[in-house]
């Protein structure tokens, strides 16, 4: 018997236990930690002695190569940030690579690619920057009306690595629901460290929003490495949990929300006033309707876009309509 990936990812976590007695099977699951983003997790537990693994050595050896991964997708995220910076678009770094320097623990966090949410208005402008220097299109744009108001994302090949320019923090309804554009709104005194340099990132308190919904919508089955950012977010010192709430009801998002944090309860996040708000939270008849356009790969597209009009105002359905028509 080997010990299940859902409990490795709740290592450290408050309410999260590593049974030693049982081992990780490396042949077995190194390669599924690796998909799940759990290999500097592993190799941490490892390195405690809190988890009993069967061949040390090729833990080593994995997570030497992630980490020289993440390091090269960091060397092409400074080259990004100063792409940005001379086209005077504001962005703000998302996801795994903010994530792992938020905390004194990056080696935990092997990331895959690059997120960089920019102004809604300017997702085609940023896009076009990153061609002028060789970038490329993973998909040719759906219409220009879509990318400029609808589109969730631009993904770009550059550089040999994946970019992710995000105009919204979700596909389908809550992406049109969440207000992406408050996360540019006054100061911005959140940012990361890279070689010396300042990226501007979310608010912890943004970040988790962002980390649990995508739990809740990114996947079908969410990677148990998404579900362990959404634990370590909830038990962060010094989070404002009012200001999180407050940001979910204003952005409409109370049911992936909810989902995505009692996910990471579920690996062992800290039982706070977060996952009791989560565990008392019901979904309305609506949110049924719009959860369920995540709920399957097949068809996925067509139903998010359909359950995108209920959401979208009146004014902007004729041009989301048309938008589609063009594809």
């Amino acid at each position: 018997m080997s010990l299940p990936l859902d409990v490795v990812a709740g290592w450290s976590l408050p309410n999260g236990v590593v049974d030693s007695v049982e081992p990780f099977a490396v042949s077995r699951h190194l390669a599924l930690a690796a998909e799940q983003r759990l290999t500097g997790v592993v190799h941490a537990a490892m390195l405690a002695g809190d988890l009993e693994v069967d061949d040390p050595v090729a833990v080593g050896d994995a997570h030497r190569a992630s980490m020289a991964r993440s390091l090269a997708l960091e060397d092409v995220l400074l080259e990004a940030v100063s792409v940005l910076e001379h086209a005077t678009i504001e962005f703000r770094l998302l996801k795994g690579a903010a994530l792992a320097h938020m905390d004194a623990t990056p080696e935990q966090r092997e990331f895959g690619d690059n997120d960089l949410l920019v102004r809604p208005d300017q997702l085609v402008e940023a896009a076009a920057a990153f061609e002028a220097v060789g970038a490329s299109r993973v998909q040719p744009p759906l219409s220009p009306t879509w990318e400029r108001r609808f589109a969730k994302s631009v993904t770009l090949r550059w550089r040999d690595t994946e970019l992710d320019l995000h105009r919204t923090l979700a596909p389908g309804p809550y992406g049109h629901t969440i207000d992406a554009g408050s996360l540019f709104a006054g100061a911005n005194d959140s940012a990361i460290r890279l070689a010396g340099i300042s990226v501007p990132t979310l608010t912890p308190e943004a970040h988790l929003v962002h980390a649990a919904v995508h739990v809740a919508l990114g996947d079908v089955v969410p990677r148990l490495g998404n579900v362990r950012d959404t634990a370590l977010l909830i038990g962060r010192p010094g989070l404002d949990a009012d200001r999180v709430i407050a940001t979910v009801v204003a952005w409409r998002v109370e049911a992936p929300f909810a989902a995505g944090v009692l996910a990471a309860a579920d690996i062992g996040a800290e039982p706070n006033g977060i996952v009791e708000w989560a565990r008392r939270a019901r979904r309305t008849r609506a949110d049924r309707r719009a959860m369920a356009s995540y709920a399957e790969r097949d068809g996925r597209f067509r139903r998010q876009a359909l359950a995108s009009l209920r959401v979208l105002p009146w004014r902007d359905r004729v041009a989301y309509l048309r938008s589609l028509r063009s594809r």
